[in-house]
């Protein structure tokens, strides 16, 4: 199935670099991802990084963004920071049970593609209790028949992802990352949340959202 994106045609010319693949779904019971251990049925820990946006942060590790409602139950979502911090560092996963999982604050979370439409089927956790989200799976990508090195993210045959840039006030800024194709039939990405009387939103220099994909890097 080729993994493509209209929107892309939509971008800055220096967003238009994801390269047309065919992926292939992998082995969903750990086994792809690298450390994997064969008696334990678990693999990891690795790193995900962002892969051929075009962008700067390419080859950047992926951070998170937590959130809570109540002060105790927590949310948040996977990013890629627009300029790696202190304060955003990366988050190493691993894979159980043929889903993957990152270790917040001595807290294991699933990781999975929001359901709700509400979340734009952000990579994230948490965000919708009982409600189950789209498993993430591993992928290859081939290029005219030919492997390419790597095991890519993504889910239902596609893994081409929107980073959809954020401002998050002391968070500083980052990319939402958002599946390509998974959204209902119909749905709007919404651009940005720039009400409830925060300072303006500015786009940042290097264009507005990108379009890429999300690889595996063993530690």
């Amino acid at each position: 199935m080729r993994s493509s994106s209209i929107a892309a045609c939509l971008l800055p010319a220096a967003a238009l670099a994801v390269p047309n693949v065919t992926v292939t779904p992998l082995a969903s019971d750990c086994s792809a991802y690298p450390n994997y251990n064969n008696a334990t049925g678990e693999a990891g820990p690795f790193l995900v990084v962002a892969d051929s946006t075009g962008g700067s942060f390419d080859g950047d590790g992926v951070s998170v963004e937590t959130f809570t409602n109540n002060g105790k139950d927590r949310f948040g979502f996977i990013t890629i920071p627009k300029v790696p911090t202190e304060s955003m560092p990366n988050v190493s996963m691993i894979c159980s049970f043929s889903t993957l999982h990152a270790t917040l604050s001595n807290t294991t979370y699933n990781l999975e593609i929001a359901a709700e439409e509400n979340w734009q089927a952000s990579f994230s956790f948490n965000t919708s209790p009982g409600v189950p989200g789209t498993p993430i799976e591993p992928y290859a990508h081939f290029v005219n028949g030919v492997q390419q090195d790597g095991v890519f993210l993504g889910a239902k045959n596609t893994t081409t992802w929107t980073y959809k840039f954020n401002w998050g006030g002391n968070a500083g800024e980052y990319y939402l990352l958002r599946l390509l194709g998974v959204m209902p039939k119909g749905t709007v990405h919404v651009k940005r949340q720039d009400g409830g009387g925060r300072p303006p939103v500015t786009f940042p220099p290097d264009g507005t959202d990108w379009t890429g994909f999300l690889k595996v890097k063993a530690l």
